[in-house]
């Protein structure tokens, strides 16, 4: 099997697992507080990257320094994010929150300005403005009053993951593998849910099948494999936008998958608003 193929695999299988994160955190939300899922998810995620990572050969951070950027990943990509995003997703469609999510990459492009010192050309500033644009015609489009609340959850969810990103890339560029990332910034965020546990384990207890159902898959796939898949596809591909690109897909398939599965159907603005946040960023990634 060709590097090629592996990568197109990996990212497929990435974007399948991270898609349907939204829908299946949508229905998990209909039984369970956002809280308990954010505990029921890092936790579960947690444990599982552990066994991975173990059997993969993780290493060990060899500084206080080195977990302190560690705790910080557990917070903005785990613990404290999933509880933001969770709390949007109980307002808002899971189509509107993928697309919203679709921001990442140019935040973090953005934020990589500053602490990078990274160049973006004018017309990369282009692209961001009307990705923007797109964004607000989303969540304005039924009036500046019926805003739901949900959107600016989402987006502050974006914020964290960006930033994420950020510290990710400063401890990968030290030498620290994808799978290691992965595992000890998902470790941190569940001691910071351990006080939670309890709560959450009587409060899914109380649950219906089909939400532990949700929350086993968004533990052990969304949280856990997805990594997995995607330091998969990175080992394989010649270029990380091989792979990168493949989250294009990641809001059409939480449409189609979130309107099988739960009837959602999105209203007008993001049939508009989507097409320019998703042509802004695919022209900014070649473009900036």
């Amino acid at each position: 099997m060709s590097n090629r193929v592996k990568t197109v695999i990996g990212g497929l299988a990435t974007i399948a697992v991270w898609a349907t994160a939204f829908p299946f955190s949508k229905i998990a939300l209909q039984h369970v507080d956002p809280l308990t899922l954010a505990v029921a998810r890092v936790v579960g995620g947690a444990i599982l990257m552990l066994i991975i990572g173990v059997a993969k050969g993780l290493q060990i951070p060899t500084s206080w320094r080195e977990w302190g950027l560690y705790i910080v990943l557990g917070m903005t990509g785990n613990f404290v994010y999933q509880v933001v995003f969770n709390q949007g997703l109980l307002t808002i469609p899971a189509a509107t929150s993928s697309i919203i999510m679709a921001l990442t990459p140019m935040t973090t492009a953005l934020m990589a300005l500053v602490v990078y010192k990274d160049f973006m050309r004018p017309i990369g500033w282009l692209f961001t403005i009307t990705a923007f644009a797109g964004v607000a015609i989303i969540i304005l489009w039924n009036g500046p009053i019926n805003v739901p609340m949900g959107a600016f959850w989402i987006l502050f969810g974006m914020i964290l993951f960006a930033i994420y990103n950020i510290v990710n890339r400063g401890l990968s560029l030290k030498g620290h593998d994808p799978i290691t990332v992965a595992t000890w910034s998902m470790f941190t965020g569940a001691i910071m849910a351990l006080p939670f546990v309890s709560q959450s384990v009587a409060t899914i207890a109380a649950a219906p099948p089909i939400a532990w159902l949700a929350i086993i898959y968004l533990a052990c796939f969304s949280s856990a494999l997805g990594f997995v898949f995607w330091s998969y596809a990175l080992e394989h591909a010649e270029h990380v936008s091989d792979v990168t690109n493949f989250m294009y897909l990641s809001p059409v398939v939480a449409a189609i998958v979130a309107a099988i599965l739960i009837g959602e159907i999105p209203d007008l603005g993001l049939y508009i608003g989507a097409p320019i946040i998703l042509g802004s960023l695919f022209l900014f990634n070649r473009y900036r």
